[in-house]
């Protein structure tokens, strides 16, 4: 193996001699090259190679080329450009068709090539590539794929993207993937011949009946009829008909596919969504001798029209398919609609009569409660709307009582408009309904008492001590600040004392007080210890950042001597596998500190 190595690096030198002549590297930087080189040879020489010591090589033979093209252009040398360029590609080269023989089984390798040789313009070393890789991966649809969009878009050959795709339909019958290239491709084929005048103009009325689509078109209809009947998904069949939206010589055959999907899912919330947005558009809609949706389907012009049949076609839907599902798609399309300038007025009272009508059917998903407080909220303020806001609120945590969100705007707002009763009784059942998941609630009473009633500061923060643990293990923290900023420091060192041994015990409670003794006008280090004490003995066996900070505290405000005691005691009470992460930080640590200590 050596002497493969090394015969392999005697090749290389011409190449790194004339970068040298050329300076584009120093000799140190050719060195440190010529090194490099070596070590990436020897790992994709030993017994056991993997594919990491290949893609590490061929990255760094890039960022190689990379720095020669900067170095060339900051020069502005061009001389022996392609000789450079072509040895640095030709390894490249090599290492991909070595490592995609060695890891055949790794599709990647075969994709990054693919990209590899159109980005250095080795088209040619593809085509056999491609063979290959379908040999190797035909159970991929993927492979098919690549094979087919290489042919269209690098050699321009419709002919062989085709027979790909048709072998690889063939292999694969129900792949989503291949159908939707080959459905785009005769229906791109089928443009161009329309544009070369290939086809007879009396070829296009759109009746939706195969005798009237143009023969290039019922190769796309072909493609399509094959694709309905092996895959019976209708988001799929959606996405074949906006396809067709693109082509404008297409309508024959948009309609025919609308007309197969009223048909064929009636009970399919998506269906009736694409049909009432293809009616926003403004899209002629198919004659139809079973109007499954008993709406007009003449084409319309203004908005206003188009607003109104598309919200007749849902209104139809929710009728006929009473599923929160289809009350969403209806909702978010009038939100879109309302979220553009004109008809304020006309899109905003649809919306609302929508939202009123899948509350009263139970099917108004939590979202949509929000944008309808939120929609009321940026309103003029008067008396009704303040009543249907309050009315709204009411209702949407009556329907969905485990909405955090619902019950916050509910108690926000009474709080904001003076209804303390009301908020009180609000709050209370809220936190009985919620449990420990209320603590957006206690923090906007609190924040609420501080601004209106600071007398109840104490009673509040006492009533959410002893609310759920996980709560008040949030709430202990803030609790300590304002014992602080209120009174003194002295009340809240008592009341530390006390809270800091009730379990859950808060990491967080012992840094709040820590930060809040050495903002202290003269800090008591006796009183920081004690909380970094506290701090340790709960968490200090599964948490290196505890030792740390009161490392820290003692070297930069208390008694450097004691951290050689506390690294001892972390040593030894640490879990033994964070002992190594402690050492390094403690490391870096001594370095930063030993390095400020020496400049001044």
């Amino acid at each position: 193996m050596a002497e493969f190595v090394e015969k392999r690096c005697e090749d290389m030198i011409p190449e790194l001699e004339q970068m040298e002549r050329m300076k584009l590297f120093d000799k140190n930087e050719i060195r440190g090259i010529a090194k490099k080189l070596k070590e990436y040879e020897y790992k994709i020489q030993r017994h056991t190679k993997t594919k990491e010591d290949y893609l590490r090589y061929i990255q760094y033979e890039m960022d190689l080329l990379k720095l020669i093209k900067q170095r060339r252009g900051k020069f502005g040398m061009n001389q022996k450009k392609s000789d450079i360029d072509y040895m640095i590609t030709n390894k490249m080269n090599y290492l991909y068709r070595d490592a995609i023989f060695k890891f055949q089984d790794d599709i990647r390798f075969f994709i990054a090539y693919i990209k590899f040789c159109k980005h250095v313009h080795l088209q040619n070393n593809v085509s056999n590539m491609l063979g290959q890789m379908l040999y190797l991966h035909q159970d991929k649809p993927k492979c098919w794929h690549i094979a087919a969009r290489w042919e269209l878009e690098e050699t321009k050959n419709i002919t062989n993207a085709r027979q790909y795709l048709f072998r690889g339909l063939h292999i694969h019958p129900t792949s989503q993937l291949l159908f939707l290239d080959a459905f785009r491709l005769e229906l791109n084929e089928a443009l161009t011949n329309d544009e070369r005048g290939e086809n007879n103009s009396n070829d296009t009325t759109p009746t939706g009946t195969d005798d009237n689509m143009t023969t290039r078109l019922k190769r796309a209809n072909v493609i399509y009829e094959q694709a309905s009947k092996r895959i019976k998904d209708i988001k799929f069949i959606i996405e074949l008909l906006n396809i067709t939206k693109e082509y404008k010589h297409a309508q024959a055959l948009q309609n025919k596919i609308v007309s197969d999907i009223i048909q064929e899912y009636p009970h399919e919330p998506l269906m009736w969504n694409t049909m009432a947005r293809r009616e926003l558009e403004g899209l002629v809609q198919p004659p139809l001798n079973d109007t499954t949706m008993e709406i007009d389907s003449s084409e319309q012009v203004s908005l206003r029209d188009r607003i109104t049949s598309c919200n007749k076609v849902y209104q139809t839907a929710v009728k006929k398919i009473k599923t929160e599902e289809m009350w969403s798609f209806y909702i978010e399309c009038l939100i879109e609609i309302n979220e553009k300038p004109s008809l304020p007025n006309f899109k905003r009272k649809l919306l609302k009569t929508a939202l009123s009508q899948a509350h009263q059917a139970k099917k108004l998903k939590e979202k949509y409660y929000l944008h309808w407080i939120n929609m009321l909220n940026v309103e003029k303020k008067d008396e009704n709307t303040d009543k249907k806001l309050k009315e709204i609120l009411s209702m949407a945590t009556e329907t969905l009582p485990s909405s955090i969100s619902l019950w916050h705007a509910r108690v926000r707002y009474l709080f904001a408009y003076g209804e303390d009763d009301e908020a009180e009784a609000a709050f209370s059942k809220a936190t009985q309904i919620l449990g420990e998941k209320s603590l957006p609630l206690w923090k906007l009473k609190i924040l609420h008492v501080q601004s209106k009633c600071p007398e109840k500061n104490e009673q509040v923060f006492q009533a959410a001590m002893q609310a759920h643990p996980n709560i008040a293990q949030e709430i202990k923290p803030t609790y300590i600040e304002w014992l602080v900023l209120t009174k003194n420091i002295q009340t809240a060192r008592k009341v530390y004392d006390n809270i800091c041994l009730q379990p859950p015990f808060s990491l967080e409670l012992h840094r709040k007080m820590i930060e809040l003794e050495l903002v202290q006008p003269e800090i008591s280090a006796k009183h920081v210890r004690k909380c970094n004490e506290m701090s340790i003995l709960q968490f200090g066996k599964n948490n290196t950042s505890v030792w740390m900070e009161f490392i820290k505290f003692e070297m930069k405000h208390g008694d450097p001597i004691k951290v050689g005691e506390l690294h001892r005691r972390a040593v030894q009470m640490l879990e033994s596998e964070l002992v190594d992460s402690f050492l390094s930080e403690y490391s870096l640590l001594k370095v930063s500190s030993d390095s400020i200590n020496a400049k001044t």
